[in-house]
């Protein structure tokens, strides 16, 4: 027996022209009920591709209506709901992937059925679940960036993050500070051979241990600054800290413990 073609029931892929797929669309975190609910089409014609009439459409539309505030009525819904489309607004404003969003929309629906979110501000949350979601994939995003986005202030983030972190049990990366690097250096204009010598400061502090507990963003800052001036290409340090999303106090006190660190492996040399 010949097997001229195998039917499939998994989604269709290919863009149709009456926008009719043959079937529901993938499963997805990011929609309340996962992308598996069936829902009512607002197509103008039936199964048989025959004609809605104008009462038939009204009656169509209404169910539709009735369909989507049922599916609303509970209370846990509405929250993940509100929950997820918080977390798209927040990453399209910082242009994050769509594994970074799903695994964001993991962790958020992981936390709501702890009872998390309750009584803590949605845009928090969100962010918070966005920002652990982007150091588990390694994608270099600081609190700042997302402070900076949600109007959350900086150190509110961080309690939520870490608070999130206790119940999410995700054993994170540390961030890149290359990634870091190479983000300031490209916004303050820094070319290569600057950025080979910040890279070959930051790898000495990290041999020495001394940045445990140190904003990566401001040792970045600090190691540019430092690189900038011995290849003859100095900038400000306002300019440096603007790029980097830190103060400048914090790049004078990163500078201090790296000259320190040069100081002394110079003398061991």
């Amino acid at each position: 027996m010949l097997t001229e073609s195998v039917p499939t029931l998994a989604p269709e892929w290919r863009k149709t022209d009456d926008g009719n797929p043959r079937a529901g669309s993938p499963y997805t975190l990011l929609s309340h009920d996962k992308g598996l609910s069936t829902t009512i089409s607002t197509s103008l014609k039936d199964a048989n591709g025959k004609a809605i009439s104008a009462d038939g459409f009204e009656a169509m539309s209404r169910l539709r209506f009735l369909d989507r505030r049922a599916s609303m009525q509970n209370s846990a819904n509405r929250s993940l709901h509100k929950g997820l489309k918080e977390l798209e607004k927040i990453a399209d404003k910082l242009g994050v992937s769509k594994t970074i969003l799903e695994q964001a929309a993991w962790i958020y629906r992981k936390v709501l059925k702890e009872g998390f979110t309750r009584g803590r501000p949605l845009q928090a949350t969100a962010a918070a679940a966005l920002y652990a979601a982007c150091r588990d994939l390694e994608a270099p995003r600081t609190l700042k960036d997302f402070a900076a986005i949600t109007n959350v202030p900086k150190k509110d983030l961080a309690r939520c993050y870490r608070k999130m972190l206790s119940i999410v049990d995700l054993k994170l990366p540390t961030i890149d500070l290359m990634r870091c690097v190479s983000r300031v250096a490209a916004n303050v204009g820094f070319g290569e051979k600057v950025k080979r010598r910040a890279f070959e400061l930051v790898k000495l502090a990290q041999k020495s241990g001394n940045l445990v507990g140190k904003d990566p963003m401001g040792t970045a800052a600090a190691a540019l600054y430092i690189a900038g001036t011995l290849e003859g290409e100095h900038r400000k340090q306002k300019d440096l800290a603007k790029a980097a999303g830190v103060t400048e106090v914090t790049i004078r006190n990163r500078c201090r413990s790296l000259k320190s660190l040069i100081e002394t492996n110079s003398r061991l040399s």
